[in-house]
């Protein structure tokens, strides 16, 4: 198409300072060539997230997806998808993580960079907000196996400690907090409301 496309429309654009035509850039000017080819192939694959073996993995997801299929995680219209958040958004985080470290990818490190840092602003606004871990675990089939097994229980903050860490948190333990700090609060709220109508 490009290479006819000059003949048939003239010039894609036409740069004008002044009033005056100054440049016609023609269709070639954007012709790729196989280096550009390569890049847009690279820039393919940094955005699949290959999925691990997992055993968190369900029966209808693809081993590898892209940047958009995760994000297409959270769109359905007949069953609740908040559960699929935290692991999607690291999945992708894995991902790039292991690509970032990989010579082939080095020409690619600032914006592979700049997804980590846009990731890394989300998923800490995850802990703002208990709705996050809920989901996980009172889904039927997580519940607190899959925070154990991606964030770590009280043998991996024993083992974070040993390394010189001692902000580390058991995470599991600050999963089940959330659950009985939020079973309180409706607990609490229905006894009001209870008091209120009696």
């Amino acid at each position: 198409f490009i290479s006819t496309a000059d003949d048939i429309f003239g010039p894609i654009t036409t740069i004008r300072r002044g009033g005056r035509t100054t440049r016609h850039i023609p269709w070639t000017a954007f012709r790729l060539d196989e280096t550009d080819w390569d890049q847009v192939r690279d820039t393919m694959e940094i955005l699949k997230a290959s999925r691990p073996n997992s055993q968190f993995i369900s029966s209808n997801s693809l081993r590898t997806q892209d940047a958009n299929d995760i994000q297409q995680h959270f769109s359905a219209e007949k069953q609740p998808t908040l559960w699929r958040a935290l692991p999607a958004i690291e999945e992708l985080q894995t991902a790039w993580e292991t690509k970032l470290a990989l010579p082939r990818f080095a020409i690619y490190e600032d914006a592979i960079q700049d997804g980590l840092d846009k990731l890394k602003k989300y998923y800490s606004r995850f802990n703002e907000k208990p709705a996050y871990i809920l989901s996980l675990a009172l889904h039927p089939y997580y519940k607190l196996a899959y925070i154990k097994l991606a964030w770590g229980g009280p043998d991996e903050q024993e083992a974070e400690r040993e390394a010189g860490n001692p902000d580390t948190k058991d995470w599991q333990d600050e999963a089940r907090k959330v659950l009985e700090t939020t079973v309180r609060f409706l607990f609490n709220i229905n006894t009001t409301y209870l008091n209120i109508y009696l």
